[in-house]
């Protein structure tokens, strides 16, 4: 019998399947969380145009004690906890718009807060047993206390499972001694959910399985916070190594099972991704503001530089890429907040997730980068906030994961079912008659789909028919390449990232082309609504452009070059010059990095 699919949009994908009923229509806060959510927004507006100095926290690589207090004041601290807990119930879409306002003020201050919601506070609700939620969580909703994540280690990295931290049983609980590293919030925290190697006892064996622990620095001793180390980005941010020197915490403070560290942390982390990428789109709506002030006042050539082609190409690419990255972001954080209110349903938001970080810290870093060149010579001046914004940019692409991990993880999870299938088939093949009904099923499935054709979207508005044709042939030919390389290469794929990183880029170009659709259908059904109530030409006549048709613009233009960008990946699948670029890389390791200085004189030539 055939197993049972995930219920994810991006992993259908990889099947050639388009789950549309995921997708439409585009998914919005309810209306009394949207009163609630504009009035927090005016509130914070208000004091961080007042209260937050982003050159001042840039140079004195601090977050004033004003500024945390006044974000503590606002609430901001529990903003998706439940309320019986101290929290104020928010969902993740909200919480994540109250980070995208922060981000266009402050990354340190906007990181400050995500770390604290979407690891440690997640941690905590996610996982932890209702004595650990009533102990810690009204406190850190509160502001009383700040959180922070210790997992990074100086040789460990990305590498969570190669953490050598460890957690020693003893008498009532356990001793942890190592180092974390990179622990944002770490001067400020109060709680830090820690991972540690533990032994556990399976199939016979005593093996190693990370663990996480509560450990609380007003209580605990041993913990040790190290200096600040300056650094390129997000100098604001407290991010010191963490030192615990024999810390005991008692036994009622595994945050979860013991072994099960890995599933804590890798489930927290999906929610600090989409909290990141909200900061990244909210820093990016500042940089395309700064980019149209520069294009519309910098004069060059006699003229406004905003008339120039190529300085409109750079605002035009800002402005599609930012609403890619944010049509995914907040699809993806309404998959999330339906995922909660129907556990049902079983929906998985893993991959989702890990496109919005890596699309919004990407567009992020190419805004910034055509923002310092608009702005020319004064781009590189201190005075002025573009340098300061391309050095933020750069910290995003590093946490929370660096994207060349994420790529890998994007990859090697969405091929994990076709993969499966294929491994299946091959498997009963070799036994028919015991796996006849998986046999039946496959051949079925190849039937369908050569007599109906391929997956289709259907719920589109008709103006979108192009984009979701284009979406439509790219999801076909996507699959087919998927299922050529999982046949063709197998057990070799998680070594083979250039493979990986192909196929990550072509899924997220795929979500958010299916992104960009679903929501500029919702504003064009809404249009479509007000004009037939007779409304037609009322924001015209305010002189405003009519929001449904700048949405329309934008996803062509976006779906356009996506379609592209696809079409050119899959080629390369079959013809690239990998081997010869993996050649090179290997002669620079095995002789000088570059020894071929043209004043060297050339072998076999002995003229002095």
């Amino acid at each position: 019998m055939s197993q049972k699919r995930s219920l994810s949009f991006g992993k259908s994908l990889f099947l050639g399947d388009l789950r549309e009923e995921l997708v439409f229509p585009y998914p919005q806060p309810g209306h009394s969380e949207q009163r609630r959510l504009h009035k927090l927004l005016d509130e914070l507006r208000a004091f961080a145009k007042q209260h937050i100095d982003p050159r001042r926290i840039d140079q004195e690589a601090e977050i004033p004690p004003d500024v945390v207090a006044g974000l503590r004041k606002l609430g901001l601290f529990g903003l998706m906890i439940d309320p019986a807990l101290g929290g104020a119930g928010l969902s993740v879409s909200a919480t994540c718009r109250v980070l995208d306002l922060l981000g266009s003020f402050d990354s340190s201050v906007a990181m400050l807060l995500a770390v604290h919601l979407g690891f440690a506070l997640q941690a905590i609700d996610r996982f932890g047993t209702t004595a650990q939620k009533q102990r810690y969580l009204p406190r850190l909703c509160s502001g009383e206390s700040l959180g922070a994540f210790a997992m990074t280690e100086p040789l460990a990295g990305s590498d969570a499972a190669a953490i050598r931290t460890r957690a020693t049983p003893c008498e009532g609980g356990y001793r942890l001694r190592g180092t974390k590293v990179w622990v944002h919030n770490g001067e400020l925290a109060d709680v830090l959910i820690v991972f540690a190697q533990t032994t556990v006892h399976r199939d016979g064996a005593d093996i190693d399985r990370i663990t996480g622990f509560i450990v609380d620095r007003k209580t605990d001793a041993g913990v040790v916070i190290g200096g600040r180390e300056p650094k390129l980005g997000h100098r604001g941010s407290s991010t010191p190594a963490v030192y615990l020197e024999d810390v005991f915490v008692p036994v009622d403070r595994v945050l979860g099972s013991i072994g099960g560290g890995f599933k804590v942390a890798m489930e927290t982390r999906q929610q600090g991704r989409l909290l990141a990428a909200s900061a990244c789109i909210g820093t990016t709506c500042e940089l395309l503001r700064l980019q149209v002030q520069q294009a519309t006042s910098r004069r060059q050539f006699g003229r406004v530089i905003g008339t120039l082609g190529m300085v409109k190409d750079q605002v035009a690419r800002t402005a599609v890429d930012l609403y890619a990255s944010e049509s995914v972001l907040y699809l993806t954080t309404g998959l999330y907040d339906l995922s909660h209110k129907r556990p049902d349903l079983e929906l998985d938001t893993s991959l989702e997730a890990a496109f919005c970080k890596v699309m919004a810290a990407e567009t992020l870093h190419a805004a910034s980068v055509a923002s310092m060149r608009l702005a020319g010579s004064m781009g590189l001046l201190d005075a002025y906030p573009y340098e300061r914004l391309l050095r933020d940019s750069q910290t995003y692409l590093v946490f929370p994961g660096t994207h060349e991990v994420l790529r890998a993880y994007i990859a090697l999870t969405g091929m994990r079912e076709p993969g499966e299938q294929v491994g299946r088939l091959s498997d009963v093949l070799k036994r028919p008659l015991r796996g006849y009904g998986l046999v039946v099923d496959s051949l079925i499935e190849k039937v369908r789909t050569a007599a109906y054709g391929r997956a289709i979207l259907s719920r589109h508005h008709p103006q979108l028919k192009r984009e979701a044709v284009l979406i439509e042939d790219a999801t076909e030919s996507f699959a087919k390449e998927v299922d050529r390389v999982v046949r063709r290469h197998g057990p070799q794929l998680p070594e083979m990232q250039y493979v990986q990183k192909r196929v990550a880029d072509v899924a997220m170009d795929l979500y958010a082309m299916c992104a960009c659709v679903a929501r500029t259908s919702l504003a064009l059904t809404e249009r479509d609504a007000r004009h037939a109530r007779g409304r037609r030409g009322h924001i015209e006549a305010a002189g405003q452009i009519d929001s449904a048709e700048r949405q329309l613009r934008l996803c062509a233009a976006f779906c356009g070059k996506a379609a592209q960008r696809i079409s050119e990946s899959l080629q390369r699948f079959g013809q690239n010059d990998d081997e010869l670029m993996k050649t090179i890389a290997d002669d620079c390791y095995l002789d000088r990095p570059y020894p071929l200085d043209a004043l060297l004189i050339k072998d076999g030539d002995d003229t002095k």
